[in-house]
């Protein structure tokens, strides 16, 4: 942990610091404080923020352990140690909560106070921990201010104190610690309010009658499972027994006894506990604005070491109610997703276990659903709007599906469990047909999804339906939006193929097994060779080629394809620098961009510094793009195009006419050349109708100041009628297949003219 991580500061920087004044102490022995963590900045930190404090009127000697051994040596030693703090991750991640149990259990220690402390709060300790070992607090390292720590610390002591004195004074200890234990079991405050008047009238040896209420506002935990209570100083019955069991739920009003009604707001009003004739009536503090009030009656007076030990009960319930919270808090973190309030990943994979272990299994799905474009709107709404957007998609699917789970298990992820029939493409495009009205403004969503069956094998978990659900979801997005795909075993093969290839990739790229080639480019007008166009290979160690369509996808997907690109405009300027020495002066490059690499913020500057390190002018360089390059939005494409042309390269779209771009943007864009893709080539050797396309784009990039390539030419036939066409430039099988460097140099040297008709083999 670094130390920016736990730095002390004042809660209010013109506020004392909530400690005593140093006083002279007389024969009063310090407090025992261990620092158990294994980070020597925690230590340091902890020294300077109790440096010079006292806690109810004692100073503080601090001892120090750095692993969780070391502590358990050092508990065995000494004696009168008060608290603990512990940090939960040490040597391993669950050493602190080891510790624990081997205080609690092995050492016998029950007085000492400990105090968890976690600077990774994903690792915080189950529910069971926490009530099984009698622990005060749990904190984050962050959250531990300088008041904070004093505070936790005071309360701490003051429980410690009081078990202390205790011991050494009555036997009625073992019923407090027992009460204790009994709380820390409970699960959720209305349970621990019921715990509160039997254990209450187990201590003052009375019959278990009477009631707890409840006063304030607004959050009300998990206190209440009907309406809230409307006003800050509405007070309700939240438990009871004996002849008070059927007021449960009212409000105080309602109680027929006007001195129970007296005795109970008398406690609120002056917020402590009241001994009474009759009655005990206990206050405990919850947090602020909230606060529970407990009634039992006592027919007998209590004489002052009961009244000692009601206040020792009274302190101990208040830091069980905090405990209490705090596993109410953890179990809420744990399993419900805080923006939407829906199960999170942790719930659905729990809730997917329970459906594969059901004895009577039905034929449930888990559908994972892909907001489509989520972070484009988050960009150009803002955050707000998408968390809004978040929610509404949640209430949604909880509405239109109230017998299925719904949960949210990534920033634009959510899942459903539920009946397979209810699950179905058509039931996801009916849920999303409407759009979404937030903010008075009406938004149409498309989504993608993923599902898989929840059927018991007895080999499959949780964790493998739902990675099945993810293999189909991605297959969905990759088919378009409002796909919902079913997971077949088959894809799992191609997502492990994939997987491979990739990993295969990246160990040729590694060993060198990238090659540029060169195809060579003809001037139809010339006969001559006038440029060449490089091109990627991966030769294997077998020595077989790997087709450029088997890797080139996989290196845009995973991003390798911009270091790819890289090498091979270095590759492809060297090369055609060679060319030129050799003496043919006259020759370009083309060099294939894809549009992947083109968005990289650093791609001009790569490009401008590969000019700039060559030995050949910049106008011997062209960049080929694919029309997808217009995905990009024809105003950030224009001015990238501009930016590049400003460098002195020029542009050429490639397999022009097969993508889906506008005229109006091949107007605006700053191109050189268009590039006839193969398709509208081969027709040509048909004698009908076979060269419609061709005679439409080549007349076109004439029109608008452009040459015009035709790539994949493999007979004379197709060459003839493209030179009919007045197409300037020629490549293909009929004048050369892409070469390695060393043969397209031999080629280059071999080389005879062709005539303006006629063909060289």
């Amino acid at each position: 942990m670094g130390n920016d991580e736990f730095i002390f500061l004042d809660d209010d920087n013109n506020a004392p610091l909530p400690c005593e004044q140093n006083t002279q102490h007389g024969t009063l022995s310090p407090w025992r404080i261990l620092i158990v963590d294994d980070d020597i900045d925690v230590h340091e930190i902890t020294e300077l923020a109790l440096y010079d404090l006292t806690f109810l009127g004692r100073p503080a000697t601090l001892l120090h352990a750095y692993s969780a051994h070391e502590a358990a040596h050092i508990l065995a030693s000494e004696t009168d140690i008060a608290i603990i703090l512990l940090d939960v991750v040490m040597e391993t991640s669950d050493a602190g909560l080891k510790l624990v149990g081997h205080i609690r259990q092995n050492m016998g220690l029950r007085n000492v106070r400990i105090i968890l402390r976690t600077g990774q709060p994903g690792l915080a300790p189950e529910m069971d921990a926490i009530t099984k070992y009698d622990i005060d607090d749990y904190k984050t390292k962050t959250e531990l201010t300088r008041n904070k720590l004093f505070t936790s610390i005071t309360t701490a002591l003051r429980s410690f104190e009081r078990m202390q004195k205790l011991d050494a004074n009555r036997a009625g200890l073992e019923k407090i610690i027992a009460s204790s234990n009994e709380f820390l079991s409970r699960r959720g405050l209305r349970n621990f309010a019921e715990g509160v008047i039997t254990q209450l009238s187990g201590l003052m040896d009375v019959q278990p009658e009477g009631l707890v209420c409840a006063i304030g506002g607004g959050e009300h935990l998990d206190l209440l499972d009907h309406q809230q209570p409307s006003r800050t100083d509405q007070i309700q019955i939240i438990a009871a027994a004996g002849r008070y069991s059927d007021m449960i739920g009212l409000d105080l009003e309602e109680l027929h006894s006007n001195d129970i009604v007296t005795a109970l707001r008398d406690c609120m009003a002056q917020k402590k506990t009241l001994i009474l004739p009759g009655c005990i009536v206990l206050y405990l503090y919850v947090r602020e604005g909230y606060a529970l009030a407990a009634y039992i009656g006592a027919p007998e007076p209590i004489n002052s070491l009961d009244q000692h030990l009601l206040s020792v009960f009274c302190g101990n319930l208040t830091l069980c109610a905090e405990n209490i919270q705090l596993v109410e808090k953890l179990k809420r973190r744990a399993y419900v997703d805080e923006l939407t309030n829906l199960a999170n990943r942790t719930a659905i994979l729990d809730a997917m276990s329970s459906v594969l272990n059901d004895p009577n299994p039905q034929p449930n799905s888990l559908i994972l659903i892909d907001l489509q474009l989520f972070a484009e709107i988050n960009d150009v709404l803002g955050h707000s709007y998408g968390d809004r957007l978040l929610c509404a998609v949640g209430k949604r699917l909880s509405t239109v599906l109230p017998d299925c789970i719904v949960g949210r298990i990534a920033a634009d992820l959510f899942a459903v469990i539920g009946r397979s029939e209810m699950l179905t493409q058509i039931s996801m495009s009916a849920i999303f047909t409407a759009p979404f009205n937030i903010e008075h403004f009406e938004l149409p969503i498309r989504v993608a999804a993923g599902s898989t069956e929840l059927t018991a094998d007895g080999q499959k978990t949780a964790l493998d339906c739902m990675k099945q659900a993810y293999i189909a979801l991605k297959r969905a997005k990759s088919s378009g939006f409002g796909q919902v795909t079913k997971y077949d075993p088959q894809l799992a093969e191609i997502t492990r193929n994939r997987a491979k290839r990739l990993g295969d990739l990246q160990m040729a790229i590694e060993r060198n097994q990238l090659e540029a080639h060169y195809q060579p480019l003809i001037d139809f007008k010339t006969g001559k060779p006038c440029g060449m166009e490089a091109l990627l290979r991966w030769r294997r160690e077998d020595g077989n080629l790997v087709p450029p369509c088997d890797f080139i996808p996989l290196a845009e997907y995973s991003g390798l394809i911009r270091p790819i690109g890289d090498w091979v405009m270095r590759e492809a300027m060297d090369m055609i620098g060679k060319v030129h020495a050799a003496g043919f002066t006259d020759m370009r490059v083309s060099i294939n961009v894809s549009k992947v690499q083109m968005v990289a913020d650093d791609f001009i500057e790569k490009l401008e510094r590969q000019l700039n390190q060559s030995t050949i002018a910049p106008q011997f360089v062209e960049i080929e793009i694919t029309e997808s390059a217009c995905d990009l939005g024809i105003n950030d494409l224009e001015t990238l195009l501009g930016r590049i042309r400003a460098l002195g390269v020029s542009i050429a779209i490639d397999d022009f006419g097969t993508g889906f771009s506008s005229l109006s943007y091949l107007d605006r864009l700053p191109v050189d050349k268009l590039k006839i893709d193969r398709c509208f080539v081969t027709p040509l050797d048909i004698e009908n109708d076979g060269s419609r396309i061709a005679e439409l784009i080549i007349p076109l990039g004439h029109r608008l100041g452009m040459k015009v390539v035709a790539e994949g030419i493999e007979t004379e036939k197709q060459a003839q009628k493209l030179r009919d066409m007045s197409c300037d430039i020629a490549q293909g099988f009929l004048y050369g297949r892409p070469m390695p460097e060393a043969d397209i140099m031999v080629w280059l040297q071999n080389f005879a003219p062709l005539a303006t008709s006629g063909a060289n083999s």
